[in-house]
């Protein structure tokens, strides 16, 4: 790391994050609605998987599964790059710092990008952090190292001093990298392990604990900061299989978008609701998506949006087909939050 990146990390703990100001709202709850026929994104090869919101400039962020990119979306559903780096292969989570105008990138290796890593498929894991405005990047950490095995780094969640934590799909763990840029296993636990994808998104409540879901099962774990260890399920009575993204829409509301596993095809938001901490949490709203592969949902002005591109087409073609693969995926409203 150099001087400018140690300058921004040993920077970022005074900065507290918009977003997760916004969801300590108690009484936030969010509302599912059937969604319409959305924003469709005029390029058939993005293919992406995580949606974000730069509220400065009122613009919708993608990262790029295919192409290993982050772009922002214009009105019309023409899209523009923000971030281009050649490390990049991959993009899977990305997480928006509004306080500093930062952008964080996850970056795995499937096989199925235009830009082959060196590291080979399920070996590439590492995360970078770019300029919001100019995709200068900031910083860049490889966490294949921290832990032996395969990777699918896959979400990403930022704390209010501007840590980071990441969900690997692959090796049963959570990773840390601190505002000094330090990174390190922050959780390892076999109950992580299961068939196929298993932890994915991943949101830090304002109360001090991690909330993310494990995909192949649809388990929810809470998972406090101060002691991870003491990890726990979280009670809701019946799983949520294909748990992909999760947006807390307040502090006792959340939203869980669901695709599909090999066994189990969810294609659906949920709304959950916690009232003792996320010991436990009820269902209380469902809405089917179709059979579109949704991955994850958005808050932009009191508005949920989600994303789809159909990516489970692309991951399951031949390496010589994929190129031949054109899909445009949509952002669709899909349910608001009131306070």
């Amino acid at each position: 790391m150099n001087k400018i990146e140690k300058t921004f990390f040993r920077a970022a703990h005074a900065v507290a994050l918009a977003g997760l100001a916004s969801a300590a709202c108690s009484h936030a709850t969010a509302t599912l609605e059937r969604p319409g026929s959305g924003l469709v994104i005029q390029s058939s090869t993005l293919f992406p998987e995580t949606i974000e919101y730069d509220a400065r400039r009122g613009k919708f962020l993608l990262g790029s599964f295919r192409e290993g990119a982050i772009y922002q979306v214009n009105a019309d559903g023409t899209t523009s790059v923000v971030v281009s780096d050649p490390r990049l292969c991959s993009v899977l989570g990305i997480a928006v710092d509004p306080g500093r105008q930062r952008v964080w990138a996850v970056n795995a290796d499937l096989g199925a990008s235009t830009k082959p890593s060196a590291a080979g498929p399920k070996k590439l894991a590492t995360v970078g952090v770019y300029d919001l405005v100019t995709g200068t990047p900031l910083g860049y950490f490889d966490l294949a190292p921290l832990l032996a095995g395969p990777h699918l780094l896959n979400g990403i969640a930022l704390d209010g001093a501007g840590n980071a934590y990441v969900s690997d799909s692959f090796s049963p763990a959570l990773y840390r990298i601190d505002t000094d840029g330090h990174a390190r296993v922050f959780l390892r636990s076999d109950r992580f392990t299961g068939k196929g994808v298993n932890l994915n998104g991943v949101v830090v409540h304002p109360d001090g604990y991690l909330l993310v879901i494990k995909k192949s099962d649809g388990v929810l774990f809470k998972v406090p900061l101060a002691h991870p260890e003491q990890f726990s399920a979280v009670q809701i009575g019946q799983p949520l299989v294909g748990g992909d993204g999760l947006l807390l829409a307040g502090a006792q509301s959340m939203v869980v978008v669901a695709n599909k596993t090999p066994d189990t095809a969810s294609n659906a938001a949920f709304v959950l609701s916690s009232t003792d901490g996320w010991q436990s949490a009820r269902l209380v709203g469902q809405q089917p998506l179709g059979d579109v592969y949704p991955t994850t949902a958005v808050l932009r002005d009191g508005r949920i949006y989600a994303v789809s591109s159909k990516l489970n087409q692309l991951l399951l073609a031949p390496a010589d087909q994929q190129q031949e693969l054109r899909v445009q995926a949509t952002i669709r409203f899909i349910g608001k939050v009131t306070r």
